[in-house]
């Protein structure tokens, strides 16, 4: 619970525990990778420094991210990430498959994937995109 009441809508997203078999194929496909750059250079440090690079790019994949919508905003958590914004804050948003785009912009930009926040549905999508829909009027 928070210290503005409790959240209207809250969920929980783990990619690597949502699809085993994407999961798979990708542990097949890192290792492959780390087998190839250890035989190149020849070397654990090099290995383990693109090892850490390259989980680190997908840490969204590993971890798993805690959504809340409250009444004035959303909160979104994860291992060393915390953001709260008021609702406020964005003016469009953008549906796709996974999840919605909340942009801070009227109108498309370029700078959207940077600005804004992507919120993914996990399995309550119709639920998510109401909520949204009631707090953004684009």
């Amino acid at each position: 619970m928070s210290e503005h009441g409790v959240p209207q809508v809250s969920w929980t997203v783990h990619p690597l525990c949502d699809s085993w078999k994407r999961s798979a194929l990708l542990f097949i496909f890192l290792t492959g990778i780390f087998i190839t750059v250890y035989f190149f250079w020849r070397s654990v440090w090099v290995t383990l420094f693109s090892a850490i690079l390259l989980v680190g790019s997908l840490y969204r994949y590993f971890v798993p991210f805690r959504y809340e919508l409250y009444a004035d905003r959303l909160v979104v958590t994860s291992l060393f990430y915390r953001v709260a914004k008021p609702w406020s804050d964005f003016h469009s948003f953008y549906v796709d498959r996974n999840g919605v785009l909340l942009s801070p912009f009227a109108k498309p930009s370029r700078l959207e994937n940077f600005r804004g926040l992507y919120v993914r549905f996990g399995s309550n999508r119709l639920e998510v995109i109401e909520f949204i829909k009631l707090k953004i009027s684009s």
